[in-house]
């Protein structure tokens, strides 16, 4: 009898144990997260070694010596969840996808919600290129977690399943929170099946919702067969890209719009009856795009100016005058070529100077060298006479 209440009493410790190291010690929240919650010692003696051990765990998982936490308390759910999100984060998603379904094996309580536990394994199948378990893990979650939905659509992108992934992220509503990338998701199949208009209209939704991003304005430039529209929004691309620095993409846009500005310029032209030279910016760049080539600044605001000035000949003048106009247009780009002629020598000669003293620099340094090792060698000449000793 009293080996029964014995290990009925084992048993129990057991349980408090439990309840001690995941309750009373952790905060589980729904997105798989866990924190530590420092607490005193526990008065239990009985406790004492498990409590220190906990926080021997919470010091490795500091220190990120994550294979001696995992030594020391092999298969601790604190543990499993952290570990995903490290292996996750190290793109290491085969060892992440492992420990996300150790954890959903061994959370039998649901300190996580089983929802978040299937959802997360459901991403990483698609992270390590499962997508038809992906799917069957996703899809029981549609309803109640737009992502869930917006995953399944993307895995079917991924399987080049273009008109299942529109059927499952075309049902994601602007009031669900995967809206945003699945307006993205969206607008690449669009993008891809030239479907101009609704590529347009995902594209205006992605506007919406986020009018700070550049690219939400370049679609929009794509998607439109307006030529203002795509001008219009091309323009504020880059000015957002001036912002941030982003000199490959303002070269990239200047390269997209020059061709519409210059249609501007031809319609205008060919209504002409009086001759002038027609002003032509591939021409000039054809001509002097050579020098100073890697100026990007330079000839962004060659381009701005040539265009703004050939806009407002257009806008303000007609027949002669619109032809007198395009004549001095023309006339101040000559201008502009031989001073940027003149520009591109003098840089030439700038770097040419500068390799010049840099190799006098380094002459120099020669020649002291040789200088030190002749003092040297006047003051120690037995040095240089004495043999070395394997001669001997």
């Amino acid at each position: 009898m009293k080996k029964l209440v014995c290990v009925f009493l084992a048993f129990m410790f057991s349980l408090n144990y439990a309840k001690a190291a995941f309750e009373d010690y952790y905060k589980f929240e729904p997105n798989l997260n866990v924190k530590f919650i420092q607490s005193s010692e526990p008065k239990d003696k009985a406790l004492i070694k498990e409590y220190k051990t906990i926080l021997k765990n919470e010091k490795y998982i500091k220190q990120k010596k994550y294979q001696k936490a995992e030594k020391l308390l092999p298969e601790f759910i604190p543990n499993l969840a952290r570990f995903i999100n490290i292996f996750s984060d190290s793109k290491d998603f085969k060892n992440a996808l492992e420990a996300a379904k150790k954890l959903s094996e061994l959370d039998t309580t649901n300190l996580f919600p089983k929802s978040a536990k299937d959802y997360r394994i459901g991403v990483l199948y698609s992270l390590n290129g499962d997508y038809i378990n992906s799917n069957t893990c996703l899809y029981p979650y549609i309803n109640q977690n737009s992502y869930a939905r917006f995953q399944i659509a993307q895995n079917y992108y991924y399987m080049q399943d273009l008109k299942s992934a529109e059927a499952y992220a075309s049902k994601i509503t602007s009031k669900d929170e995967a809206f945003y990338p699945a307006q993205e998701l969206l607008y690449t199949i669009y993008d891809i099946t030239k479907n101009h208009q609704k590529a347009y209209t995902a594209a205006k939704n992605l506007i919406k919702f986020d009018p700070g991003n550049p690219q939400n304005y370049m679609r929009i430039a794509a998607s439109t067969s307006n030529d203002t529209e795509k001008l219009t929004n091309y323009y504020r691309a880059k000015q957002i890209y001036h912002s941030q620095n982003l000199t490959d993409m303002i070269q990239k846009i200047n390269n997209l719009t020059a061709p519409i500005e210059q249609k501007k310029i031809d319609n205008a032209y060919k209504k002409l009856t009086s001759y002038c030279k027609k002003p032509d910016w591939s021409k000039i760049k054809e001509r002097s795009g050579n020098l100073l080539a890697n100026d990007i600044a330079y000839w962004d605001k060659r381009q701005n100016e040539f265009f703004s000035t050939a806009n407002d000949c257009i806008e303000r003048y007609t027949g002669p005058n619109l032809a007198a106009c395009f004549q001095d247009l023309n006339a101040f780009e000559e201008r502009e070529d031989i001073s940027l002629a003149a520009e591109n020598s003098r840089q030439i000669e700038a770097k040419q100077r500068e390799a010049q003293i840099q190799q006098l620099i380094r002459q120099n340094m020669l020649l002291e060298e040789q200088n030190r090792i002749q003092r040297y060698y006047n003051y120690y000449p037995h040095y240089y006479y004495r043999r070395p000793y394997y001669y001997w």
